[in-house]
């Protein structure tokens, strides 16, 4: 196999990282599925992502890039392509002033360096910087870079050893720099080595030397958890005796020493003295100060971390601890001297979530931002990719003056990785003073925010939705009850695409608050009455934003609403009108994913906004003169639909409302006069308090019309059985009288060719009831129930009325009356008579099986004890379509 592989593939610099990753792949995966907590044996594998190599081009380019080319001007031998200026063409991230001004003192570390990425890349860019500066050959160049310029730290082992050898292999193929050879020894470490000697085993190492022996007892403290905290472990932090203790530099010539002495030590000793050097080194390292740290940090929710990691991150990083990759930006800073930097790729949502404020706001006090990219989603080639909302940004560790500027790049609008490194390069910077992010709300880091303007919130709160633990049980489709009891609300919920009234296809069992929802919740370990969320709301006007994508909204009606939107309640109604114009502008989601770039984004952000009153009230003058418009849709699957075949009201621009229009003849009419003719009524005609436009309850009243067309079982049958016409007819009828003296026959060929048919028959026989689960959901409330023949029997059901009774007289009135004239036929020798016999036969048996309810017929309801399962055909409606 790896003979087959091209050679650039195989001498890659960053193939060992990638094969890496890959290897890792299948242990990260099975980690995740198992839902576990994630502790020492588990957390390398899933924090583990190799970096792309324009993240990692882009940092060292305006890190050390535009260090260099403050200096120096443009660099032989690297383009540095991705180092960004400003309008007098100088680098965009300033001059790194706190740096030393020889490429020789410079310390670069990457205290996550996995397999060596970020190591090997500033390692062949310092190189070069050291051969212009000093002119000296490739060789020397790259022995002084290994020896004084890059440092690495790793918590895997493995890792640890493969960045040591892709270094090492750098360092050999390095143009000009002799090929293979002896290194010098490389300042690379693993901080995740763990300690299984016993405390007086690891200090007898030392010897008789009270220093040396202080030393080890400092570090057995140190490293005691080393495998769960890896590079965030601090050996500057709580040492009461530095002066006593050996440095961590004195520590490995000790033990070397002692080793070589100690020839006779057995090879567990021996092995414990290789680990304590290892260690002693991973000190030193984490103990020094570096002028660039810079790294692609390790991303861990806290809800997933196990207890020891939770609670050091508590202990000691409190501000930081919602994810490790925070607490790693902590640790960052710190191992950075003072006028220091770091590089850093991140996840992006810590910039603007509510839950890191308190470090954003410190983060700004106390440190100058450089800048800040945003990738969004799509960042990396890999898997991982797709899920991963990153960001890349550079602070330095100095005091910000008042003109600090920062300034930063949106690449995230690409969805490739190609995409987003040609962004980086020709997409212009946006700066801004510093000072201007903590005037921001709750200091999110957001660019474009006017601060001259009233932030949204003065105006309207807004409030998450019901949040139910198990929608399965709580939650359907408004048509898969017939008539809404005590028990049941409406629920608003999102919308594909901004429009004055939807999202209203859903109920709630809310039981007034008291019921099972109410116990479910109660039930949590803490009980965050997360079926009361956003009942401040309920009873009022506002506007209902879906959390996803482009932020779509309607008009919010005041009933209970579901956690996939959030909704906006103005302070005063006199602003609904201004407030509705903003967030159906393509301003409101350009604003809130400047402040929030979460793929659900949160009720909080909506209102922490600009937001020009005077202007918006302008606009909705002009679009609403007469007010925002009562409710009116002409979607069956909206609550408050008319109910009406052909009815339809629209939104008339030049009177500024609501108005009837010409009678529709889309693909939903042939469907709505099917429910209607099984005796389907809409909520809107049962509720005659339903706030409705004019236009819309006039096309209520209209359907007492045709009230008379609605069977009286539930049962239409599409071949006429006992006497009945069939429903191809009644089907005729009903839309004769729906249409009233504008129908003409051409009307009936337009709905067929909608419906993709030639005549009703066929279309209610073949093509109905696929194109009815489409329509509603694959939650249909007509059945069809036939016997697989195209000739055969079939019938609609209205579910809502097929209880036991019912489809006791489907199996043996219905169904028995077509089997007794398929017999006659029989015996009459009448051609295909018997294959519609048997057919007929066969369905009646399955019918009867699921009366008696046998095994696969029977009903289990998941939420349901046992002793209330059904036995047999006796469905409970409140359990749902899908269920029954």
């Amino acid at each position: 196999m790896l003979t087959d592989l091209p050679v650039a593939v195989f001498g890659a610099g960053d193939s060992l990282g990638w094969v890496y990753q890959f290897w890792q792949a299948k242990r990260k995966e099975e980690v995740n599925k198992s839902g576990n907590k994630i502790g020492a044996d588990e957390l390398s594998a899933v924090t583990q992502l190799f970096t792309e190599h324009y993240m990692v081009e882009f940092l060292l380019h305006n890190s050390l890039g535009s260090w260099w080319v403050s200096r120096h001007g443009e660099l032989p031998g690297d383009p540095l392509r991705f180092l960004r200026r400003d309008e007098q063409g100088k680098p965009a991230a300033g001059s790194f002033g706190g740096w030393p001004e020889t490429v020789k003192e410079l310390r670069v570390i990457d205290p996550c360096c996995g397999s060596g990425h970020f190591l090997v890349a500033a390692f062949e860019v310092l190189v070069r910087m050291r051969m212009v500066e000093e002119g000296i050959p490739a060789r020397e160049a790259c022995d002084g870079v290994l020896r004084e310029n890059v440092f690495g730290v790793e918590l895997d082992q493995r890792c640890t050893q493969i960045a040591a050898f892709a270094l090492a292999m750098a360092a050999w193929r390095f143009p000009g720099a002799g090929g293979y050879r002896e290194l010098p020894p490389l300042n690379i470490a693993c901080s995740g080595l763990s300690i299984s000697a016993k405390r007086e085993d690891w200090i007898a190492l030392a010897g008789t030397d009270p220093r040396l022996k202080s030393g080890m007892a400092r570090l057995f403290a140190l490293f005691e958890d080393a495998p769960i905290l890896g590079s965030l472990i601090d050996p500057t932090m709580g040492s009461d005796m530095p002066l006593l203790s050996a440095e961590y530099g004195e520590l490995e010539p000790l033990l070397a020493k002692a080793l070589e002495k100690e020839t006779g030590l057995d090879p567990e000793k021996r092995e414990l003295g290789i680990t304590a050097q290892g260690i002693a080194a991973a000190a030193r390292f984490l103990g020094g100060r570096y002028h660039l740290v810079v790294t692609n940090v390790p991303y861990l929710a806290r809800g997933k971390q196990s207890d020891p990691l939770r609670e050091f991150c508590q202990d000691h990083h409190s501000d930081a601890k919602t994810n490790l990759a925070t607490v790693f930006v902590e640790r960052c800073v710190r191992l950075c001297g003072v006028g220091g930097s770091l590089a850093l790729v991140t996840p992006q949502e810590w910039l603007f979530l509510d839950s890191y404020k308190h470090l954003r706001k410190r983060l700004l006090q106390d440190v100058c931002w450089n800048w800040v990219v945003r990738l969004g989603t799509g960042a990396f080639e890999t898997i991982s990719g797709e899920v991963v909302n990153v960001t890349m940004l550079a602070l330095t560790r100095a005091q910000p003056m008042a003109d600090q500027m920062m300034w930063e790049l949106d690449a995230s609008d690409p969805r490739s990785v190609k995409g987003k490194a040609e962004s980086l390069t020709t997409d212009k910077p946006t700066f801004q003073h510093q000072i201007y992010q903590l005037k921001n709300p709750d200091s999110r880091i957001a660019f474009g925010i006017y601060h001259h303007l009233d932030f949204l919130s003065k105006f309207a709160n807004s409030y998450q939705g019901i949040k139910t633990s198990d929608d399965p049980q709580f939650v359907r489709k408004f048509w898969e009850l017939a008539i809404l009891n005590k028990d049941w609300c409406f629920h608003q919920s999102t919308v594909d695409k901004t429009c004055l009234h939807g999202g209203l296809d859903n109920i709630i069992y809310f039981q007034d608050g008291s019921g099972n929802l109410r116990k479910l919740a109660s039930s949590q370990l803490i009980d965050r009455h997360r079926d009361q969320q956003g009942g401040k709301a309920w009873g009022f006007k506002g506007i209902a934003v879906s959390s996803m994508r482009d932020l779509q909204s309607s008009i919010y009606v005041g009933d209970k609403f579901d956690t996939n939107i959030a909704v906006m309640i103005p302070h005063q109604q006199e602003y609904l009108e201004a407030i509705w114009c903003f967030s159906e502008s393509t301003d409101f989601n350009k604003l809130v994913r400047t402040v929030d770039q979460t793929l659900k984004v949160t009720n909080a952000s909506l209102t922490k906004v600009p937001f020009d009153l005077n202007y918006w009230q302008e606009v909705a003058q002009e679009k609403y003169p007469n007010g925002l418009p009562q409710p009116y849709s002409n979607d069956p699957t909206q609550w408050i639909f008319h109910g009406h075949p052909c009815g339809s009201v629209i939104w008339d621009e030049d009177l500024k409302w609501t108005t009837h229009s010409t009678l529709r003849t889309d693909e939903t009419v042939l469907h709505i006069a099917v429910a209607r003719l099984l005796g389907y009524r809409w909520p809107a005609e049962r509720d005659p308090d339903m706030e409705l436009a004019q236009e819309q309850r006039e096309w209520v009243n209209r359907c007492q019309a045709l009230l008379s067309h609605a069977d009286n079982d539930g049962i239409v049958c599409i071949p006429p059985i006992r006497g009945e016409q069939p429903a191809a007819d009644r089907l005729r009828s009903l839309l004769v009288q729906a249409y009233g003296s504008e129908w003409t026959p051409t009307h009936l060929q337009t709905l067929l060719t909608q419906a993709g048919s030639k005549t009703l028959e066929d279309w209610l026989r073949n093509s109905f009831f696929e194109q009815h689960c489409k329509l509603f959901h694959h939650r249909p409330f007509i059945w069809q129930i036939w016997d697989g023949r195209k000739d055969g029997f079939s019938v609609l059901v209205n579910h809502h009325k097929l209880d036991t009774k019912l489809l006791e007289t489907l199996t043996y009135t219905y169904l028995g009356d077509w089997i007794r004239t398929q017999q006659y036929h029989v015996d009459q020798g009448t051609s295909g008579a018997d294959a519609k016999l048997l057919a007929a036969q066969q369905l009646q048996k399955k019918l009867e099986l699921i009366l008696e309810g046998e095994d696969p017929y029977d009903i289990f309801v998941r939420w349901k004890p046992l002793e209330q399962q059904p036995i047999g055909w006796d469905p409970d409606l409140n359990d749902g379509v899908r269920l029954n």
